[in-house]
């Protein structure tokens, strides 16, 4: 097993902003690690940074605990499997899958093919394997491309984007038997992808990254039940955390909707601030008079009127419209051009139970644990119900 681990590493871009941000990040051996963000975050540079095929302007990547800024791709011994593929088109599907290892001395061919045949079944592969490249689709390609690292003996397995060209029905399965092959192998794995839900289930640990930096890393539950900051908050979750203006008022916050009792540590840490954000999940509100509500002791609580309904079968979301007052609405849009990236709306989405009877038009008294919710600084992004 291989560990990788990443120093202050920065790119510099032809603009002001770095492609790569002083970025640290440390994967111990046999994990797996997602790296998921927006389109444009600096993911794929960062894997192909690690893989020696891009060189950084500044710090450090080390393989068990070695600096290999000067090593070649070659010399680093990670396999790669690439966003547009990289297959050989002159060879059929078998020799693609075994170009990576043929490549390698000492390797045994009766046991490379035993591996192939392996690889390929589990991918579904297996009817393919005398077909060339461009006798196959884009989902048939990427498997050939997943398979042909798979098949490889390597340090560390670096995957961007794996699964993107994957149907929904089949999607779920490649990722599953693949993350499944790379545990039982004991192999330290690198995944790329935007799509959230996908970071959450595949890893042990999620690198959240966004403008060529990383906001935060940690166990999938660490990253959703305590965001580091406004961003990490509004791009996990499906749908994502609401982030609505709140008010500091002496011992109050106010919001929109409902006025918090803030306790004797928040009140510190929001400090002398004039506005916040606060930030509440939508499965965290409840309906007043459903069991779930009544549950709740330490609560906020409001009653408002449903502006729509979205049924989703398990469950319902409500849309409860507020209004923002204009210069409110001007910093958090100043918020937004910074992150480039859509963090607010002047609605809260609620997550109800399915037999609810929620009608557009209705009035609804909501119910939300109050240490649920989060309280973050709209200029720094920090979340300060996380203290220091």
């Amino acid at each position: 097993m291989t560990s990788i681990e990443v120093r202050n590493l920065t790119m510099k871009g032809t603009g002001d902003r770095p492609l790569l941000d002083d970025i640290n990040l440390t994967v111990p051996a046999g994990e797996t690690l997602a790296i998921t963000g927006p389109s444009g975050a600096g993911k794929s540079l960062l894997l192909r940074t690690l893989a020696g095929l891009q060189e950084q302007t500044s710090g450090d990547v080390l393989i068990d605990d070695a600096v290999v800024n000067g090593v070649g791709p070659r010399g680093r011994d990670l396999a790669m499997v690439f966003q547009d593929f990289a297959l050989h088109p002159h060879l059929d599907v078998f020799d693609n899958l075994a170009f990576a290892a043929t490549l390698r001395r000492g390797y045994d061919r009766a046991e490379l093919s035993e591996r192939i045949h392996e690889v390929a079944d589990f991918l579904a592969l297996s009817e393919l394997l005398e077909l060339k490249p461009n006798d196959l689709d884009d989902a048939q390609r990427q498997r050939v491309a997943l398979g042909r690292s798979l098949v490889r003996d390597a340090k560390a397995y670096l995957l961007d984007t794996p699964f993107s060209q994957q149907s929904e029905r089949v999607r779920t399965n490649v990722r599953s038997v693949t993350t499944q092959w790379q545990n039982d192998s004991e192999r330290t794995s690198i995944f790329t992808t935007s799509d959230v839900e996908e970071a959450l289930s595949i890893a042990d640990r999620v690198a959240v990254m966004h403008q060529g930096f990383i906001h935060q890393v940690g166990t999938p539950r660490d990253l959703y039940e305590r965001p580091a900051d406004m961003f990490v908050a509004g791009y996990l979750g499906s749908p994502p955390m609401n982030l609505v203006p709140a008010f500091p008022m002496g011992r109050q916050l106010v919001t929109p909707l409902a006025t918090m009792l803030l306790d004797d540590n928040l009140l510190e840490r929001i400090g002398g601030r004039g506005v916040v954000v606060a930030g509440i999940r939508p499965e965290h509100c409840y309906d007043a008079t459903g069991q779930g509500g009544q549950a709740v002791t330490d609560r906020v609580e409001f009653t408002t009127r449903i502006d729509d309904v979205e049924w989703r079968g398990s469950s319902q979301f409500a849309y409860l419209g507020y209004e923002i007052a204009p210069e409110v609405e001007e910093l958090l849009s100043e918020v937004e051009d910074l992150l480039e990236f859509d963090l607010f709306q002047n609605f809260l989405v609620a997550e109800l139970a399915a037999d609810s009877p929620l009608r557009p038009g209705m009035s609804i008294r909501v119910v939300i644990p109050r240490l649920k919710v989060h309280v973050f600084d709209p200029e720094t992004g920090e979340n300060l119900t996380l203290g220091p």
